[in-house]
């Protein structure tokens, strides 16, 4: 667990680190019908590690902590009816929204059986444990009818410059091939 004091920290004997695998296949990564809900503070995604307000229907981000409002479709959650991007085993999960149609000039999102509490999570039975979702489909353009894009994945890259230089030149390398690898949408 990650500690949340800094005398906790400081105590620490082997350094804190993460390994994120963006591209890396899943063999049974659950699929959610919906679009996430984010942050409105700092843009994270809902996910099993935010804390739950369920009588007030609130979540707080994991990240930045902002306390941010259900929506009316989350009206039946509880602590035993969870929406799938709560579930403890699901912190990566794909999100599939209905796709967008046109309605007169606007585009919208179709809201019938679209949200979680009418049973799309019921058929989820994949696990997984690392965290990405990979794109989410946005209207942009304004004005008369919006155009449809599709957002591709964001990739950041921490490297610890103050390693000897054989090591940082052995990072580099690899760090070249990882670049050469990813979609050419990024």
């Amino acid at each position: 667990s990650w500690p949340t004091t800094k005398s906790d920290c400081e105590s620490l004997v082997v350094p804190l680190s993460i390994m994120y695998t963006p591209l890396m296949q899943f063999s049974e990564l659950p699929t959610i019908p919906y679009d996430p809900l984010i942050c409105s503070r700092c843009g994270a995604v809902l996910n099993p590690y935010a804390r739950v307000d369920y009588q007030s229907r609130i979540w707080s981000c994991p990240f930045c902590f902002h306390k941010n409002l259900f929506p009316r479709s989350y009206s039946g959650i509880t602590e035993t009816n969870l929406p799938a991007e709560l579930f403890p085993t699901y912190s990566a999960v794909e999100y599939s929204p209905p796709p967008l149609r046109k309605s007169g000039s606007a585009t919208t999102t179709p809201t019938a059986g679209a949200s979680w509490s009418n049973g799309f999570n019921q058929g989820i039975r994949s696990m997984s444990s690392n965290s990405s979702f990979s794109s989410l489909a946005s209207t942009v353009g304004g004005g008369g009818g919006g155009v449809i894009s599709e957002l591709g994945p964001a990739f950041v890259f921490v490297v610890d410059a103050s390693m000897v230089e054989d090591e940082l030149r052995a990072v580099r390398s690899e760090l070249l091939f990882v670049i050469e690898q990813l979609p050419e949408n990024c």
